[in-house]
């Protein structure tokens, strides 16, 4: 069965998404995964880190 025939595309930027069927569009990554599926958490954590919003604690 053909990709479009799945209606996967149709609700997605790009009309795929790298966590559901369109998986097997993509040979690699380069940089972070969760850039590609939504939020770049760990980004997002070493920038709050970095403004002093969060802190870390070592116990």
């Amino acid at each position: 069965m053909p990709y479009i025939h799945t209606k996967e595309p149709f609700d997605k930027a790009g009309a795929y998404a790298i966590q559901g069927l369109g998986t097997f569009l993509v040979k690699r990554i380069n940089g972070s995964y969760t850039n590609v599926v939504g939020l770049p958490v760990c980004e997002v954590i070493e920038f709050l880190i970095r403004e002093g919003v969060v802190g870390l604690t070592v116990t």
